[in-house]
C-alpha cells in the first residue's frame, strides 16, 4: 500500500467518526497541495450519501508540522470555524478534527476547500493597483462584519473579568512566547512588553479577533474575496488589533488604500468610531507579536525542531520591529501625556 493510500484510509477513518449519519463516504483525487509555512496540506473530493441524498464537497486536509513558529490550538480553531459555519461570514465549513494526529502524527483539521488563491505576492505586486484596491476595500467591509459577529457562538471567551484584562492577556501570551523561545536576553523586547501592559487601552468593545488577518490569509478570485483562512490565532479581544496587523509593513496594502481610508470604510460598516491612539498602540503590539514569532521561528531551527531555512535568520527581523515601536511611542509623546494625566 502506498503512502497516499495509507493517508486516504486515515482521512476516511476520521471522516467516518465525524459524520456518523453519512453512508458510503468516498475520497477521490487526493493530492498534496501548499499548506503554508506551518502545515502540510492535501486536497481531495469528498462524496457521501445521507438519508438517500447524494452529497459532494471539495475538501482540504491540513496537518500541523513540528517546529512551528506559532504555538496554536487546532481544537480551538476547529471550534471557531464550526461556530462560524453558516453564519454569513466568508469562512470554510469545518468538517472533521483529528486532534490526536492519528493520520500524520500531527493534529489535523478537515475543512471545505474554497475556490480562489491566497497569493500575497501577486496581490502586493499588482502593477495597476485596481484589483488590489478593490480587494482591500472589500477586506475593510469583511473585517467590519467579522467584528460584528456574535462571538459567543464560537466557543471563545475573553480572558479576565474586564475588556482591558483581555487585552493584557494577549500581551502576556506573546510575552511568555518570547520568554520560552529567546536565545539571548533582548532587554528592549522585555521592556516593550512591560510598557504595553502598563499602557494597554480599554477597548471600545470586545469582538472576535482573527489574529492573523492579512494578504496571504484570504482567498480571492476575479470577483473578490472568497474566504478568510488560518484561524489559528483567533481570540476575543480589541478589533483594532486585526486592523493594525493588516497594515504591518511586510504585507501592508497601504499603496492601494491608506490606513486612514481603510478606517473610513471600516467605521462606516462596523457602525463604530475608533481611537487613533489605540490603533497606534496595536501597531506597536503587532510589531512585538511579529518579533515574538520571529524569536520562536529562529529558536525552532537552532534547537533542531525545524529544518525550514526560511526561519533560520528570522531574529534579524527584530531590530526593525523595535525601532518602529519606539518611533510610535515617541510620535505620540506617550510618556509626557501620561505624566500630565
Amino acid at each position: 500500500m502506498s503512502d497516499l493510500q495509507k493517508l486516504a484510509e486515515g482521512i476516511l477513518a476520521v471522516l467516518q467518526k465525524a459524520m456518523p449519519r453519512a453512508m458510503d463516504i468516498r475520497l477521490a483525487d487526493l493530492q498534496r497541495t501548499f499548506g503554508g509555512n506551518a502545515r502540510q496540506a492535501w486536497s481531495f473530493e469528498l462524496a457521501w450519501q445521507e438519508e438517500g441524498v447524494d452529497h459532494s464537497l471539495p475538501c482540504i486536509f491540513l496537518s500541523q508540522v513540528p517546529g512551528r513558529h506559532v504555538d496554536t490550538d487546532i481544537e480551538m480553531e476547529f471550534g471557531v470555524l464550526k461556530g462560524l459555519t453558516g453564519k454569513g461570514l466568508r469562512t470554510p465549513a469545518a468538517i472533521a478534527l483529528d486532534v490526536e494526529g492519528s493520520v500524520t502524527g500531527g493534529p489535523a483539521i478537515i475543512m471545505e476547500r474554497v475556490e480562489g488563491k491566497a497569493d500575497a505576492v501577486a496581490f502586493l505586486k499588482d502593477q495597476t493597483g485596481g484589483s488590489s484596491l478593490k480587494l482591500t476595500q472589500e477586506l475593510a467591509v469583511i473585517t467590519a462584519a467579522l467584528h460584528n459577529v456574535d462571538w459567543a457562538q464560537t466557543g471563545l471567551h475573553p480572558e479576565g473579568n474586564s475588556a482591558k484584562s483581555a487585552v493584557i492577556a494577549q500581551i502576556e501570551e506573546w510575552e511568555n512566547t518570547f520568554i520560552r523561545h529567546r536565545q539571548e536576553p533582548l532587554p528592549a523586547m522585555a521592556y516593550l512588553f512591560s510598557w504595553m501592559k502598563q499602557h494597554a487601552p480599554e477597548p471600545a468593545k470586545l469582538s472576535l479577533v482573527h489574529g492573523d488577518l492579512r494578504p496571504g490569509n484570504f482567498l480571492y478570485d476575479a470577483k473578490g474575496i472568497t474566504s478568510l483562512l488560518d484561524w489559528e490565532m483567533a481570540h476575543i479581544g480589541d478589533p483594532l488589533e486585526d486592523i493594525a496587523w493588516i497594515y504591518r509593513a511586510l504585507w501592508s496594502p497601504e499603496k492601494f488604500l491608506s490606513l486612514d481610508e481603510f478606517m473610513v470604510l471600516y467605521e462606516k460598516h462596523s457602525g463604530r468610531k475608533s481611537s487613533r491612539r489605540n490603533l497606534i498602540f496595536y501597531r506597536i503590539f503587532s510589531e512585538m507579536k511579529f518579533a515574538a514569532i520571529s524569536v520562536t521561528a529562529s529558536h525552532s531551527v537552532a534547537s533542531g525542531q525545524s529544518s525550514n531555512m526560511r526561519h533560520a535568520d528570522r531574529a534579524a527581523k527584530i531590530p526593525e520591529c523595535l525601532r518602529l515601536c519606539f518611533e510610535w511611542i515617541d510620535s505620540e509623546n506617550w510618556e509626557v501625556a501620561d505624566a500630565a494625566a
